[in-house]
């Protein structure tokens, strides 16, 4: 398997300035600015936040996951952002790490695969824990590839 295959450290947000869920969202998606693999970023974020207002990312231990797929991404992406002073997400709930993962329409089964993986790594605690103690990109793309996240179970 091809660990972080579709996440590169200039697409990692080590300090999140947002607090709220949509701000973040934004926030986040401007490390897609001028990205070739999503042409329109604007469309692309008014339709992550449009499935967001009818199905929640958070999926517990302060992760969310928002994800996307749609024609207006050519290839796959994924971009990480950390807050220490946690997000308002949803029901009271606080998000530290968020990923940001956009898909073209085809790849079904790899789209599904990859949101399941960061989401089971995710869960692990000192995975989390070491994330937001990273202080670099590079960092935090050794902790998605180490022990404490073996690559096989990354397809990102």
């Amino acid at each position: 398997m091809k660990p972080l295959r579709h996440l590169r450290a200039d697409r990692v947000l080590l300090q999140m300035r947002a607090t709220r869920k949509a701000a973040a969202i934004r926030e986040l998606a401007e490390q897609l600015q001028d990205a070739p693999e999503i042409p329109d970023l604007r469309r692309f974020v008014s339709a992550v936040l449009q499935k967001e207002s009818r199905f929640g990312s958070g999926v517990g231990k302060g992760v969310a996951l928002p994800h996307y797929r749609d024609d207006a991404v050519q290839e796959p992406v994924v971009c990480i952002g950390l807050s220490r002073q946690g997000i308002a997400w949803d029901d009271g709930e606080e998000v530290n790490i968020l990923v940001l993962i956009g898909w073209p329409l085809k790849h079904d089964q790899a789209y599904l695969k990859t949101v399941a993986d960061l989401a089971r790594v995710l869960h692990l605690k000192p995975v989390r824990d070491q994330l937001l103690e990273a202080g670099d990109a590079s960092e935090v793309m050794e902790i998605l590839s180490s022990e404490g996240a073996p690559s096989e179970q990354i397809s990102c």
